[in-house]
């Protein structure tokens, strides 16, 4: 569909041009770390909601499937007509020269694949000194006992993977959408071939 740009109605030279330009001077999304609220302009994204049909996915054999998941849509290029391909690692936005992991706690668990799944705390889960956000990457949570400001994660239904791509003016902007694209024309092939459970 045709995306209107609402930029071509600000005036050259307006305060707002400006102040945008000193925001995204001074206000990076990639800066010490990723912050999606961080970006001024639009951002391409693909979302996947991955929800357990058993009482929790924090069980190994869950967050395996998930991981697979993961790897698969990260696998994923769409080739150009000229032949070139264009990879996920060429359009995602990058933190500290890394993708952006598509979600903290499994990027967390594919780290350390013996994490315990029992001591994992809500909304803040510290692992091995580094603190990781939770709050709005996993839904359907039981909580347990409360610590200083943190609860035990008993139970989660549900994990968000996002995989954010970059959306600066230009081919890069053009690359991230065919990409995008690609993602949605395969995703039903990837749920298939994982025979997902």
């Amino acid at each position: 569909d045709l995306e209107e740009n609402l930029e071509k109605y600000t005036p050259n030279g307006s305060p707002a041009k400006a102040e945008r330009r000193f925001v995204q001077g001074h206000v990076t999304a990639d800066s010490y770390r990723f912050s999606i609220s961080r970006k001024s302009t639009k951002v391409n994204f693909a979302c996947i909601l991955a929800v357990s049909n058993t009482a929790s996915l924090l069980e190994q054999e869950i967050l395996e499937e998930i991981g697979k998941l993961d790897d698969m849509v990260q696998d994923l290029y769409v080739t150009e007509e000229n032949g070139t391909q264009i990879r996920y690692s060429q359009v995602c936005t990058k933190n500290q020269g890394l993708c952006v992991p598509s979600n903290p706690l499994l990027a967390a668990w594919k780290m350390n694949k013996n994490l315990d799944l029992r001591h994992i705390t809500f909304p803040i889960f510290n692992q091995t000194g580094q603190p990781i956000y939770l709050a709005g990457t996993i839904g359907g949570t039981l909580l347990g006992k409360r610590s200083v400001r943190n609860q035990l994660l008993v139970k989660a239904k549900a994990m968000w993977l996002l995989y954010y791509l970059k959306t600066e003016d230009g081919e890069i902007n053009e690359l991230s959408k065919m990409w995008l694209i690609h993602f949605l024309n395969q995703f039903s092939n990837i749920e298939t071939s994982l025979a997902l459970k």
